[in-house]
Order: structure tokens, then C-alpha cells, then sequence
């Protein structure tokens, strides 16, 4: 079993602060020390528009000022990650929790229970394939990201405010969708995982929880033989143990191993395209932002010598 040791993570550190985002450092300085946690939210909001949302390129990929639900799941989802709560007591992140929610709840669109990741504007600013806009997009993303952004809103948002409770109104769609959903892509595993990680810290929805758990586990067996297949990102918060315990140590060595000579992790995928040349400097920027969450991943599962 590989692991970073302390001399290369001094090494990619070192690299991380020439390299990386003001916000991907911020998120690996709360992550080796949970009392820089503040400076996560100031990073955050940086990022925020002038309607509440997020914008402004906080997705590497997607280069449009305006918000996005997307965008604000991604913020969420570092919230989420680096293990904000409810009990949060900082002005800054109650502030920034309520622009993000209000966002979610009373700006955008909600249709049969999901929220489009793509806004229109999108198409006005270079990104990836992957954010051409879609005025029925739900084919492709499925519950994604409206099942992670449930989890967190109910992971990070105190019992009282409304919407928590229009969380928990909302979801109800997300455990009917899971009961149809027949052909699962990488989006649903991204979704499900991060919604059963989520429920798992809140204790809500227990029953519904070991179904979606069980259905992972299941759907990720279809996938022993994938190589791109991301074994530990997708089972992060699902208790595994044999043959899927197996793939995910050996896909975490494989991580380990990947290292550039740099230093650092390359990010390998690509805006699917040629049509815009900040694609180059996208690619740039990612170097910072993979390695840090890839050292995140590696942390969770006790890959980072102590």
C-alpha cells in the first residue's frame, strides 16, 4: 500500500503555492488544519455574483462570471467536504449559506424536482462541451447535481430555516427518480455518493440511505473491468469491503504513482474541443485544483503519511 510521504507532500506543497488558486490553497490549508476553515469562505466569496449565486470561473472549466446552479453546487460541495456543519457560527458563512440557498430556491427553476446545472449564458464565455447549454439537460445529468446539493443544503443548514425544509419537501422527488433510475453514468454516481455521504453525517433518511448504498455497491460491480472507472472518488463515502476494498487500493496506488514530474497532478480531462484557446490556460489552473482534491481523496481514505 503507497502512500505520500511527508518529504513529497512538503514538495507539493511547496509547488501548491507557487501553483495553485487562491481558493484551492485555502481548501488544502483547511484541510491539513480545520482552524483555516474561514479562509475557505472568504475565498468563496470572491466567487459570489451580484444576484447571491456563484460564477466567476470558481468551475475551472467554465469560464461565464454569471451563476449557475452548478456553480453553487461546487461551492457547496467544498463546504461539504471539508466538513462545515450546521453549527456554524461565523457571520461570513451563514451570509454566504443564505445567498447560495436563495439562490437554489428562489431564483432558479426547479422542474419535476431538479434544478438545471446550465444557464444560457454559458454559450456567451469559453468552457468545455460539457456546459453547452441545455434547456432539457436531464437525459444526460439525471439527478445530478440536484441530489448532492439536497444533501449538503440539509448537512449544512440549520433545521429552522426554510429551506431546510424545502430540502426535505425536494428530495422526496430525488428517492423516486433512484427508484427508476435504470442507467446510472458518471453524474449519478457523483450525485448518489455525495447524497448517502451527506444523510450519513445528518442521520436522516436511514432506510432510503442503505438502498442507494446498496445500489452503488451494486452498480459499481458492472464496472470491475473499467480502467477509467474512478473506484475510489465514486465509493468515498460508502462502507466497501472485499473485491471493492481491493479496487480501490489499487486505483489509490495507481493515484499515488501518477504524479507528474512537476510535482504535481496533471488534469486529464480535456474541454472535449478545440474551439476556445483558454482551454490552455484551463488546463493551467487545474494542475493546482487536482492536486489538492486529489490529496483530499487520498487523506480520507489514510493514503498521507503521518
Amino acid at each position: 500500500m503507497l502512500k505520500i510521504s511527508k518529504e513529497d507532500l512538503a514538495t507539493i506543497e511547496r509547488q501548491l503555492y507557487n501553483k495553485a488558486r487562491d481558493i484551492d490553497v485555502a481548501i488544502y490549508n483547511a484541510m491539513m488544519d480545520p482552524t483555516a476553515k474561514d479562509f475557505v469562505v472568504d475565498s468563496l466569496m470572491l466567487y459570489l455574483t451580484k444576484d447571491g449565486g456563484i460564477g466567476n470561473g470558481l468551475d475551472i472549466d467554465n469560464y461565464n462570471p454569471n451563476a449557475s446552479v452548478y456553480q453553487i453546487y461546487e461551492a457547496l460541495r467544498i463546504l461539504a467536504e471539508l466538513d462545515f456543519t450546521k453549527e456554524e457560527t461565523s457571520e461570513l458563512y451563514i451570509q454566504l449559506l443564505n445567498k447560495l440557498e436563495n439562490y437554489l430556491f428562489n431564483r432558479s427553476s426547479i422542474v419535476d424536482g431538479l434544478w438545471n446545472p446550465l444557464v444560457k449564458s454559458n454559450d456567451d464565455y469559453a468552457h468545455s462541451e460539457e456546459y453547452n447549454y441545455m434547456e432539457n439537460p436531464f437525459s444526460t445529468w439525471g439527478v445530478h447535481p440536484t441530489a448532492a446539493i439536497l444533501g449538503y443544503v440539509l448537512l449544512l443548514t440549520k433545521e429552522s430555516k426554510a429551506y431546510y425544509k424545502k430540502a426535505m419537501k425536494q428530495i422526496q422527488y430525488i428517492f423516486s427518480y433512484f427508484e427508476d433510475d435504470a442507467s446510472w453514468n458518471s453524474y449519478s454516481f457523483i450525485s448518489y455518493n455525495a447524497l448517502v455521504g451527506a444523510l450519513k453525517k445528518t442521520g436522516l433518511f436511514v432506510e432510503e440511505v442503505k438502498k442507494i448504498e446498496a445500489r452503488i455497491k451494486e452498480e459499481t460491480l458492472k464496472h470491475l473491468d473499467d480502467e477509467t472507472f474512478n473506484f475510489p472518488l465514486y465509493l468515498s463515502h460508502i462502507s466497501v469491503d472485499g473485491i471493492l476494498e481491493e479496487k480501490i487500493n489499487e486505483a489509490l496506488d495507481e493515484l499515488i504513482s501518477s504524479r507528474a514530474v512537476h510535482g504535481l497532478w496533471d488534469h486529464k480531462k480535456g474541454w472535449g474541443s478545440n474551439r476556445y484557446p483558454e482551454a490552455d490556460s484551463a488546463s493551467l489552473k487545474w494542475i493546482g485544483a487536482e492536486t489538492v482534491w486529489n490529496l483530499h481523496l487520498l487523506k480520507k481514505y489514510g493514503r498521507l503519511e503521518e
